[in-house]
């Protein structure tokens, strides 16, 4: 996604930056319709949401991008990790920051700032690799059903109707970029205490182009979600129980191969190896619908039990 594509696309988009109706398709227009502030700094403007705070993950892909923008020819990222600081206002512009730390004969070394009015919300720190051939191992994928044998997480979130407290309505009843398919069953209420192994058939709904840039993008965006709820399930913990105040806290991401696609079906395999001291740790890995692993994520999250109901939390 060069610099002369953001401002195509930026022209592109004043009109739909007006529209105050949230959807997937504005959402996905907007998501990377980055402004040129000056060289390496961005800005962009959150699309229309009625979300209490910025989606972690939309903060990471948004970095990310901001990076590749500032990548040599031919590079790729291959990992990154993030802090979150602090929560993003939905209503408010967007800064990112690229600092250039390295350009070596085959890596690059980049540092990101993403900021609101000049306060930190997210930083990030990058590397990015030339393409390198050498032999290879990763382990299997886990033997799940396929995915046109299970329900969508959208038919999930449906059956719960009124059961599932209005402050979660405006994140899992929006119209979401991705189609969602888990393969363990995805409650509300009361839940046993269950193994923190889950898994998840993931894609983007409609179809992307060729740039894999993109695609880690979108990856990245989508490797947020579900990955701190492994942790919940071995305490008998509800993802939507009133007392429970969740945030995630930092997250890392590994690229291991990039013929992938986000618009065709991977599988997310997520797991906790330790949740206490109101923390989760979070293990992901993406696989390829014939078993290629293709990305491995971490995340450390907060999981508060609080005393009193926390209503106006997601």
């Amino acid at each position: 996604m060069a610099d002369s594509d953001i401002r195509t696309q930026g022209d592109a988009l004043n009109g739909a930056r007006r529209d105050d109706q949230e959807s997937a398709a504005s959402e996905r227009a907007l998501l990377f319709a980055f402004d040129g502030v000056r060289p390496d700094h961005f800005r962009t403007t959150p699309f229309p949401s009625n979300l209490l705070r910025l989606y972690g993950g939309q903060v990471v892909a948004q970095a990310l991008a901001a990076v590749q923008r500032t990548a040599p020819a031919g590079r790729a990222v291959h990992s990154c990790h993030a802090y979150f600081v602090r929560p993003g206002d939905i209503h408010r512009p967007i800064d990112i920051i690229v600092t250039r730390d390295r350009d070596g004969r085959s890596f690059s070394a980049r540092r990101v700032a993403v900021e609101q009015d000049g306060k930190l919300i997210l930083s990030l720190s990058a590397s990015l690799h030339d393409r390198e051939e050498g032999p290879r191992q990763h382990v299997a994928m886990p033997d799940v059903p396929p995915p046109d044998d299970l329900p969508s997480l959208a038919d999930h979130i449906a059956s719960f109707g009124d059961a599932l407290p209005s402050r979660h309505w405006p994140f899992w009843r929006r119209e979401a970029l991705f189609e969602w398919r888990p393969v363990q069953p995805f409650r509300l209420g009361a839940v046993p205490v269950e193994s923190s192994h889950r898994q998840f058939w993931v894609k983007l709904k409609a179809p992307l182009g060729d740039d894999l840039a993109e695609h880690q993008c979108f990856l990245a965006y989508a490797s947020d979600l579900h990955i701190l709820h492994a942790g919940l399930a071995p305490l008998g913990v509800n993802w939507a129980d009133d007392h429970l105040q969740t945030a995630s806290l930092d997250h890392a991401l590994w690229f291991h191969d990039p013929a992938f696609r986000v618009d065709e079906w991977l599988l997310y395999a997520v797991e906790s190896p330790f949740s206490g001291n109101a923390r989760s740790v979070g293990h992901g890995k993406m696989f390829t619908a014939d078993g290629r692993l293709i990305a491995t994520v971490a995340q450390e999250g907060l999981i508060r039990l609080l005393p009193t109901p926390r209503l106006d939390m997601i």
